[in-house]
């Protein structure tokens, strides 16, 4: 029996909720307990670098994966087997190297996890059902990125870091199960589908849709230089908590703050459709960015707190869309590659931002490292309004009977070839 779309995709924004407060609770008992064990600033960071560093930089190959095989099976498979890692762990706690190294090898099971999931929810949710569905899945996502770190914090206080390790096998293994109970198409299987496989050929196939789309390729760029400039204010947030003499307890808030506002504006992307996503980015892109300089110019914490709460607010909205966009652009056949393409694109830019973050602070001083990306968000959502006049992309029929409706006429039938979503400059 097919499940019905909402009660899949409910499931599966579950089990994302689930798995992904584990794993940032288990993500910082191993930061702990690294560092505990060895007291050293080197072996902490090859703990970041293993857990979310390196295997960002999968994405090609995890999409081509998921693209290849049953992805409902690949994401499962994936979880198992990360599961299996963090189980193992307790076992090994002596031995910093081996912990890593099964960390590591527990990140690289899930990077298909994620290319095969996006690529998989317009054929479970359907169309009308796309931004609610983009829109759970995101609320999800930035719950269990909020509250893992916060329960992980308790528990390495509370209890045994081994305990935190077994639990997120756990986690891993239930969300695992409510995907198993999804029925459903997790991918198309038709001839049209069948015949674009040779077009979209090779595991680098999705950064290639990824240059010839016009809409995804000026929406990476944008991205690319928004998260070069506004994610560096990830270095600032303590530095920033400091100078208003809130330490940690001020740089908790500044994090929750963040994450109750992403939520939030996820849970409100639900309400995009087709017609109004376009403007819907440049908008929300261009408030974003107008974070930044109020942050900068904030004279008070709470304040900084309402700001750095809308900066989620409006950012919320703009990840729905992209993910949206992502998906009904691109054919079933490549979608997971070029969602892995993405993630890879993202990754990389944020590896950058971490690094200049780590040289601009000291440099320019929080509130300014927050100016600097209220910069590049206005660079970056500039890039962005051509979208107000690209979308929404119709076809010629649809076109016709919108322009009549607009008119107060009655629509005229119309036979028309469809436009093709690629740029062909």
């Amino acid at each position: 029996m097919i499940t019905p779309p909402r009660a899949a995709v409910r499931r599966l924004a579950l089990g994302r909720l689930i798995s992904t407060t584990g794993s940032l609770a288990a993500g910082t008992a191993l930061n702990y307990e690294i560092y505990e064990r060895t007291g050293s600033t080197v072996w902490l960071t090859a703990a970041m670098l293993c857990t979310w560093g390196l295997t960002g930089f999968l994405g090609p190959v995890a999409g081509a994966l998921a693209d290849r095989y049953d992805r409902r099976m690949v994401m499962v498979g994936g979880e198992i087997g990360a599961s299996a890692c963090w189980l193992a762990m307790p076992f090994a706690i002596e031995d910093p190297a081996i912990v890593l190294a099964l960390a590591f090898v527990g990140s690289v099971f899930l990077s298909g996890y994620f290319p095969a999931a996006g690529a998989a929810v317009p054929n479970l949710a359907g169309k009308d059902n796309l931004s609610w569905a983009n829109s759970l899945l995101s609320a999800g996502n930035y719950l269990g990125l909020t509250l893992g770190p916060l329960l992980g914090g308790l528990l390495v206080a509370t209890t045994d870091t081994r305990w935190v390790f077994i639990g997120n096998a756990a986690t891993f293994v239930l969300s695992a199960l409510l995907t198993m109970t999804v029925r459903g198409r997790f991918s198309e299987a038709d001839a049209e589908t069948d015949a674009l496989r040779g077009e979209h050929a090779g595991i680098l196939a999705g950064f290639g849709f990824l240059r010839r789309d016009r809409v995804l390729r000026l929406m990476a760029l944008s991205w690319i230089v928004f998260i070069v400039g506004m994610a560096s204010t990830l270095v600032a947030d303590a530095p920033l908590a400091q100078e208003f003499g809130q330490g940690s307890f001020g740089y908790g808030l500044l994090t929750a703050a963040w994450g109750g506002g992403t939520i939030l504006g996820t849970w409100l992307g639900r309400r995009l459709t087709e017609d109004n996503e376009g403007r819907a980015m440049v908008w929300c892109s261009g408030l974003v960015a107008l974070t930044g300089f109020a942050v900068a110019l904030s004279p008070w914490f709470w304040l900084v707190l309402v700001w750095v709460a809308l900066f989620g607010i409006t950012d919320g909205p703009t990840q729905v869309a992209e993910q949206n966009l992502l998906q009904r652009r691109t054919p079933d056949v490549v979608r997971s590659r070029v969602m892995g393409a993405w993630e890879t694109l993202m990754h990389l830019a944020l590896t950058v931002a971490l690094m200049l973050g780590a040289v601009l602070v000291p440099i320019l001083g929080p509130r300014g490292a927050y100016a600097l990306g209220g910069i590049t968000g206005v660079v970056g959502t500039v890039i962005l309004v051509p979208l107000l006049r690209w979308l929404p992309e119709r076809r010629p029929a649809e076109r016709a009977v919108a322009e009549d409706a607009h008119r107060g006429s009655s629509p005229v039938a119309a036979i028309a070839t469809p436009i093709s979503p690629l740029d062909p400059s």
